[in-house]
């Protein structure tokens, strides 16, 4: 056997095992970013959990407050020109109103950045934040006669919060939902919602 044909030999064994060596190299490539995606998640949820949990006393606290200075029953009570002059001339309260709206602001701007899970975000208070955003509106739109970019990511996370809990197929989390009340507030938490955060660390 000549030197051509075994170089030829060479070449047809070659071509077939870079083919191979690409493969392996392709799915390693994808289960390392899948194990990147995975801890990545893992991350958001915990971040997720860990900020809510830490402000979650404060903030009803807060909303306690508000409701009762301004005779608001609960998240659906109707926000009237009273209650706006009422703010506007108390400046304790004024400023409980913009701490509430500051706590979910910045929940905002976490989702923004990728480090908050907007799901879980949505299960834990979705209905919460779009309620209040709507009933605080008519303060909102006041403190933009000064600044226009006032709650700007507030707005934006109520936006995505409607697509997820209104449209029917955008809403993977929702599935077993049941209204819950707690004392002056509602609150929409999955049925199944303890073998979901269980999930979530597992895998």
């Amino acid at each position: 056997m000549d030197f051509d044909t075994l170089a030829n030999y060479a070449d047809i064994i070659a071509v077939p095992l870079a083919m191979i060596g690409i493969y392996y190299i392709v799915r390693q490539l994808k289960l390392a970013l899948l194990e990147s995606e995975r801890d990545h998640q893992r991350r958001q949820n915990e971040m997720t959990l860990n900020a809510y949990n830490t402000v979650r006393g404060d903030l009803r606290d807060t909303i306690r407050r508000i409701r009762i200075t301004l005779g608001l029953a609960d998240m659906f009570s109707e926000f009237t020109q009273e209650n706006l002059e009422q703010i506007m001339n108390d400046e304790v309260l004024r400023d409980d109103v913009a701490k509430m709206l500051g706590f979910v602001n910045k929940f905002a701007v976490g989702i923004n950045h990728d480090v908050f899970n907007i799901l879980l975000v949505n299960d834990l208070a979705g209905k919460l934040f779009i309620q209040t955003f709507h009933q605080f509106y008519p303060y909102i739109q006041r403190v933009r006669e000064d600044y226009e970019g006032f709650y700007k990511d507030y707005e934006n996370l109520v936006y995505k919060l409607k697509k997820i809990r209104y449209e029917k197929d955008n809403a993977p989390l929702l599935k077993d939902v049941e209204l819950v009340k707690s004392g002056y507030e509602y609150y929409h938490f999955p049925k199944d919602f303890g073998k979901y955060l269980f999930n979530i660390f597992k895998t």
